[in-house]
């Protein structure tokens, strides 16, 4: 395997995208310092896996983007890829793979190869075993030197371990041993889960019990009620079947009335229908009658208007006969009229002809004088020309003089201007000069401002790291308390729960402590609750005490009493109760014991209680012994006569006459005794960690808020930075812009002195051409004035010509206009005449349609009379149409008066029937109500019978009891009675009893299980250890031999020797390096010089490298503490080791840069930004 090429985009100074070829052999990375050719190790060591920015001179993630200079905007991205030739060293089936690593300033980081999206971890596997990774020697740092020098033997240790590969191993040792550790612990908590659950397990046992006696009389009881519920729905049915049988008859009686009821309706409907057919018939006959009515008025009517016109007959035939006379005359008229106007139109065309001959000799005369006033008026054009041209020149001569007397003038005026300009001039470039002095210090006094900028900014950095860092300490440490804080409060509340509840106390004692009855006032309440013990004498009080822990203390012998009758009647057991009013306290005649060799005192004087109960503790205590060891308890026994009770403190219990018992106990560690003392403890702690937590609060607000007041100083330096930057580029720009006008103001000063020059000599030129201006100018003026005057006379001849033409062209228009008249007089004529003409035409056929009117009329008349004769005769006849339908009418109208009066009759009948047939209807409906009541409680028996029951009533019966309903109603109150004596019961107790057994069976194997994975995982650790001894070992051999090769060859003599602190233990022991240099006695390695102590572990780098070859190494300036001469001696080691290795070194080691095949060049292009520049050597060479 070897590394091709190298592609970095925005990473670290390489702002542009960058592309290094690496060779077999050695390539050097020469540049000067800040060039940016660490840079290239860091890349790789990015690309290889490395998290730690700090490895890569960072201290936040982000500062491997570039973060632009003064002339470049920062990036948002950094980009590496390393291209590998795959020879099989790596488990991909790619001859080419191409490993890329991305980093967005979001903190987004994305990973590829060959272009496809992975993990780290996938970057990882992939370099496994192939010799390269962030931990192996693929990148040797001058950091890693320094490190192998400060180490102790110990500490260096660790890199031979790296590269003998048992790393691993120790490593999965590591989390071996966490796991045994959790094992251990599992197994303990396994332990205490077990004695904890058979603690348990006997009054759960009897707690099932008794609910199991209770379901059975349950069971018992659902069958009697099983039973009422059978006998109640034969009950139910026996009285639907009677009222099915009432409600049959009233159906009956119903649906008589309901047919009489409908044949009534029937004969309605008929009598309706003949009312209808009559009402038609009587609608239609008055229609009739109303239609002949109509028409006998319409005739009448016809008739008077026939009388009418036969009256105005006379009056419209006069009124024709003047309008045909009138017509006749108006048409004579106008004929006259017509000729009188034919007769004017001749005349005016007559004078019209007249008018015609005079225009025609007038326009003759007119244009001969035209004739002759066109040879005037050329004559006076041309002398106007000759007049114009001689003006022109006249003024051209002038203004020519008057240019150039103004030109004189402007001559003298911008010479005194150039003068003074010139003065301002030289007077702009001194200000712009002290100007850009003023401007330079400012940009002087502004530089020394950002420095102390920067150095703020630095300083501040520096102080947010450490409030950053203090916070992150604090909130360690508040969730740290949080997590005990949670973990104390759990268990808190466990124990209260366990005290609440009083778990592990016996059936008996609980219920009389957690009993609801009057005398439970009584109960002060069970020894364990009334007593504290220090910790120390725990056990020994708790094995003293017994089961006398759970006796009751009470009042008096009445509260005693009243419980034993409870318990009595619930048979849940026996209790032993302490009144305190009948309590009797025997103390030991034996004071003497306590003086004893390891005896400690009597029992009731090292536990604590109220006054009130000190008697009880007297009384159970006062005669027991407390010793420290078992062999002492035994001396005091023998000693006393064998008549004392004695208890160790490790709980073996010494009885009067020489029994004594001890041993492992079953139980828990944790007794009632220790409950109340360990919740004391917990309620402590937890009080403890709140403060400790409001206290970390209140620190962690403080500096918090510091760190805010912090970020918020450093960002007002930085904004202040940034305006010192815009106003530095301002006095820049402005600076600049200064120099520019000051070279033009000087340039302006000198072209202003050119042109006074100039203006000198040009004022003398004009001089002398005014003078010959002012010759030409008068002669000018003496030819326009001749000119002048003859053009007037022949202007004088023109106008005489020009008023005899409009004279008689006047005449003439004069002429035209009376001709025009004549037309217009004419026209007018003739039109009145052919006017006249149509009103002749008009009157006569106006006349004419008057006659045709008369003759018309007369007939009308004649007509008129035989019409009047016809409407008379078909009157008389409709008059005695309409009588005989009003007849008609009235018989019609009598009949349907009839059937009314009938319809009336039949309506009142069905009134009656249906009054019956709805009494009848309401009765049926309450028997129909209340059948159905009844079959809504046999269904809601059916209902319960089978919800509850899974039973019909008719399976019910084999399960029913063959009881009356007073012997079923007396079991049932037994049973009810035998329940209430039963008490409450836990319903769950049986599937809790069955489930504790199980879970105490399960833990039992799981703490086989773990016991068994614990001797595997010992077992396991022991091979590891074998393993790694054995290939230490040889890994060390082999290396403490390269080391001696390689370290004479590079000293060119001498002897080195690697050791072991401690031979015998293999896996812990630290590496010694001892050297003998060349005409020098054998020494340690931290007396050596600096280079020699550098170039020593160069030799035991190399010979890791040899140990554990890698296909390729980056070495960045290793060779910087060595001398020329060990330089020279490096250089050319490196050169042979390179036939195995690819070798990549940043160098700036003249003696290195031999040793190389080929050569990048780092530069610094723009500011920040790096460049590289190749050279192929022995090309080169």
């Amino acid at each position: 395997m070897q590394l091709k090429r190298l592609e970095a985009y925005g990473f670290k100074s390489f702002a542009d995208k960058i592309e290094i070829e690496f060779h077999a052999g050695v390539t050097a990375i020469v540049g000067p310092n800040g060039s940016g050719k660490s840079n290239v190790t860091d890349a790789v060591r990015w690309v290889l896996g490395e998290q730690n920015v700090r490895a890569l001179r960072g201290s936040k993630a982000e500062d491997i983007i570039f973060t632009g200079s003064a002339t470049r905007r920062a990036m948002g991205v950094a980009e590496v890829s390393l291209f590998f030739e795959n020879e099989g060293d790596m488990p991909v089936d790619y001859r080419e793979v191409v490993v890329t690593r991305r980093l967005f300033r979001s903190g987004e980081s994305e990973f590829f190869i060959n272009k496809s999206r992975c993990r780290l971890k996938d970057i990882s596997n992939l370099f496994a075993d192939t010799g390269l990774g962030r931990d192996g020697m693929s990148v040797i740092g001058q950091n890693r030197i320094d490190e192998i020098l400060n180490s102790k033997p110990e500490e260096r240790r660790l890199y031979f371990e790296e590269t003998a590969g048992i790393t691993k191993y120790r490593n999965r040792k590591r989390e071996s041993m966490r796991k045994l550790e959790d094992m251990q612990g599992n197994l303990v908590r396994v332990s205490d889960i077990m004695q904890e659950i058979e603690g348990q397990l006997e009054p759960l046992a009897e707690s099932a019990e008794k609910t199991r006696r209770h379901d059975d009389l349950q069971t018992v009881y659902r069958r009697c009620a099983l039973t009422e519920l059978f006998q109640r729905e034969g009950q139910l049915k026996k009285e639907r079947a009677d009222s099915a049988g009432k409600i049959e008859a009233m159906r009956d009686e119903a649906l008589a009335a309901e047919t009489q009821v409908r044949l009534l309706d029937v004969k309605k409907e008929e009598l309706d229908q003949a009312i209808l057919v009559l009402e038609e018939k009587l609608q239609e006959q008055a229609e009739k009658n109303n239609a002949l009515r109509t028409q006998i008025e319409q005739a009448n009517s016809e008739i008077a208007i026939l009388e009418e016109r036969a009256h105005q007959h006379d009056a419209l035939k006069a009124r024709l006969l003047q309008q045909r006379a009138d017509f006749e005359s108006t048409a004579g008229e106008a004929a006259a009229e017509k000729q009188r106007l034919f007769a004017v139109e001749k005349e005016l065309l007559e004078k019209h002809a007249a008018i015609d001959a005079a225009i025609a000799k007038d326009r003759g005369s007119l244009k001969a004088l035209g004739e002759k006033l066109r040879e005037v008026k050329e004559k006076h054009r041309t002398l106007a020309d000759k007049k114009d041209a001689a003006q022109r020149d006249m003024l051209a001569r002038e203004n020519e003089l008057l240019l150039i007397e103004h030109e004189l003038e402007r001559y003298s005026t911008s010479g005194t201007e150039r003068a003074d300009e010139l003065e301002r001039a030289t007077a702009a470039v001194d200000a712009l000069t002290t100007e850009a002095k003023a401007i330079g210090e400012e940009r002087r006094r502004l530089e020394e401002e950002r420095r102390t900028l920067e150095e703020e900014r630095t300083k501040k950095t520096q102080e947010k790291e450490h409030l950053d860092e203090k916070l992150r300490t604090l909130l360690h440490a508040e969730n740290r308390t949080k997590e005990e804080l949670h973990a104390d409060e759990n268990k808190l509340k466990f124990l209260r729960n366990m005290q609440a509840s009083y778990e592990g106390f016996a059936r008996a004692p609980k219920a009389v402590l957690q009993a609801k009855e009057p005398w439970q006032k009584g109960v002060a309440g069970a020894v364990a609750e009334l007593v504290s013990v220090p910790h120390e004498y725990i056990r020994a009080v708790d094995v003293a005490l017994g089961s006398s822990l759970q006796n009751i203390v009470t009042e008096d012998t009445d509260t005693a009493k009243a419980a034993i009758a409870f318990l009595k009647r619930a048979r849940l057991g026996r209790v032993t109760f302490l009144p305190l009013s009948t309590l009797v306290v025997r103390r030991s005649q034996d004071e003497a014991a306590k003086r004893e060799v390891g005896a400690i005192g009597f029992a009731n004087e090292l536990v604590g209680a109220d006054a009130k109960y000190r008697k009880v503790v007297d009384f159970l205590l006062a005669r027991t012994l407390v010793v420290d060891t078992l062999d002492h308890g035994l001396a005091i026994e023998k000693k006393m006569g064998w008549r004392l009770r004695i208890v160790t403190l490790d709980g073996e219990l010494l009885n009067p006459g020489g029994s004594l018992s001890g041993g492992g106990r079953q139980g828990q560690e944790t007794s009632f005794l220790n409950r109340g003392g360990e919740i004391e403890r917990l309620e402590k702690s937890v009080r403890d960690a709140e403060e400790t937590l409001a206290t970390l609060l209140k620190a962690r607000t403080f500096f918090d808020k510091a760190a805010r007041e912090m970020a918020e100083a450093l960002e007002f330096v930085a904004r202040s930075l940034q305006q010192k930057d815009v106003y530095a580029a301002e006095l820049r720009v402005k600076d600049e812009r200064i120099a520019e006008a000051r070279k033009e103001k000087e340039k302006a000063r000198e072209t202003l002195k050119k042109l006074a020059e100039e203006a000198e000599m040009t004022f003398s030129k004009a001089q002398a051409k005014k003078n010959d201006a002012v010759q030409q100018a008068k002669a000018a003026r003496r030819l326009y004035e001749k000119m002048e005057r003859e053009t007037k006379e022949s202007e004088e001849e023109l106008d005489d010509l020009e008023q005899d033409a409009d004279d008689l062209s006047k005449y003439i228009n004069e002429r035209e206009l009376k001709r025009a008249v004549l037309e217009q007089e004419k026209i007018r004529a003739r039109e009145q005449a052919l006017l006249k003409e149509k009103e002749e035409t008009r009157a006569k056929e106006q006349a004419e349609k008057t006659r045709e009117e008369e003759i018309a009329l007369d007939e009308e008349q004649s007509n008129g009379g035989t019409k009047r004769e016809e409407i008379a005769a078909r009157v008389a006849a409709w008059q005695e149409k309409h009588a005989e339908g009003k007849a008609a009418y009235d018989k019609q109208y009598q009949e349907k008066l009839e059937r009314h009066a009938e319809n009336q009759e039949n309506d009142k009948a069905a009134r009656a029937v249906g009054q019956r047939l709805s009494e009848m209807q309401g009765k049926l409906h309450q028997m129909e109500i209340a059948a159905a009541e009844v079959h809504v409680k046999i269904e809601q028996v059916q209902a319960e019978l089978l919800e509850q029951y899974g039973h019909t009533w008719e399976t019910a019966a084999e399960e029913a009891l063959d009881l009356t309903g007073t012997e079923l109603k007396k079991k049932m109150q037994d049973i009810s009675r035998a329940l209430a004596e039963l008490g409450p019961v836990n319903p769950n107790a049986i599937r809790e009893h069955e489930e504790l057994v199980e879970r105490h069976e399960f833990m039992g194997k799981q703490a086989a299980d773990l016991e068994a994975a614990r001797e595997n995982l010992m077992a396991m650790i022991h091979e590891m250890d074998v393993t790694m001894t054995r290939q230490f070992k040889a890994a060390f051999e082999e290396i403490r031999g390269y080391f001696a090769d390689i370290f004479v060859r590079l000293f060119g003599g001498g002897k080195a020797e690697l050791f072991l602190t401690d031979e015998k233990d293999v896996l812990h022991a630290g590496v010694e390096i001892e050297v003998q240099l060349p005409t020098k006695k054998r020494q340690n390695l931290s007396v050596l010089s600096g280079g020699e102590r550098a170039l020593t572990v160069i030799a035991l780098l190399f010979s890791f490298l040899r140990y554990r070859p890698a296909p390729f190494s980056v070495l960045d300036e290793i060779d910087a503490p060595l001398d020329e001469a060990n330089v020279a001696r490096f250089g050319k080691f490196l050169g042979e080791f390179a036939e195995n290795t690819q070798f990549i070194v940043v160098t700036h080691r003249k003696g290195t840069m031999e040793a190389a095949d080929f050569m990048y060049g780092i530069t610094i292009e723009d500011a920040g930004v790096s460049r590289v520049l190749s050279v192929r050597l022995d090309e080169a060479i």
